[in-house]
Formats: C-alpha cells, structure tokens, sequence
C-alpha cells in the first residue's frame, strides 16, 4: 500500500509492475491496480497485514465472512474468481479459481454452459473422488488450457 501510494495507482501500475490490465476487458473497467489497492485496504482496515494474520483469517469463518463482504464491494470485483485466487495464493487449497480457463475446460468436457457455482462445486467434488485438492486439480485443468 505504501508503495502504490507512493507512486500513485497509475504510475505504480505503469512504471513498477509494468501492467496496465484492467479487471474486466472493458475500456472504463479499473486497473487491477486500483483493486489490488481497494483490496489492501480492505484487508488491513481489519487487522490483516501479514501472512500469519491472513492465515489466522481464513481459520476464523465468522470473521472470514465479514472480509469477504467488504472485499465483494470492491469495483471489479465480478464473479468472486478473484477473491477465491486470493485465499488460494494465501494457502486454502480447498478452493479454486472458477476463471474462464476452468468454465471454458469444464463446457468443453461436459458439452454445455457451467455456471461459476456450479464450476466451484464441480471442481471441489472431482478433486474429492480424485484424491487431490481442489487447487491441485484447478492447477491442472489450468495448466493443461494454457498448453492447448
């Protein structure tokens, strides 16, 4: 955070992380930046600062929720693929990431349109049968989009 205000959104965007992708594919959609930052806020207006204190978070489901809700107002926020990816980064393996590389592979295998819910439930369930973790089998349905 102190960084970005440092620099400030657009440059810090431009300059530093050499990344000027916006959350959606829209022209006037915000910059990943500025949700990054929203984000940051967010998460140390409630005590989280720190890995441990993440990891404490995602322990606390009650307080978890109440993050959670704060951080879905978030402009660009959209269908919770990026909170999801975030909790994943910080070490819940029991989640996955329900991007258009997962929605796109599971229409592919399945022959239909998969919601992002439906996806979640999908995914958390073949991993179970699979004897992996969800975020294992994400990786891999990822990992085989991306090489396609």
């Amino acid at each position: 955070m102190t960084h970005i205000q440092t620099h400030g959104e657009a440059v810090f965007s431009s300059q530093v992380l050499q990344n000027k992708q916006r959350t959606r594919a829209n022209q006037s959609a915000p910059l990943k930046v500025e949700a990054a930052h929203r984000y940051a806020e967010i998460l140390v207006s409630h005590g989280i600062s720190t890995l441990a204190d993440a990891n404490a978070l995602l322990a606390d489901l009650d307080k978890l929720k109440v993050v959670e809700q704060a951080l879905m107002n978030v402009v660009g926020h959209g269908s919770g693929a990026r909170l999801a990816y975030l909790w994943m980064l910080l070490g819940d393996d029991s989640r996955i990431k329900p991007d258009r590389m997962v929605l796109r592979w599971l229409q592919a295998v399945l022959d239909r349109t998969v919601t992002t819910s439906e996806a979640i439930r999908l995914v958390t369930e073949a991993a179970t049968h699979l004897g992996c973790t969800p975020w294992e089998l994400d990786h891999a349905i990822w990992a085989h989009q991306r090489n396609s």
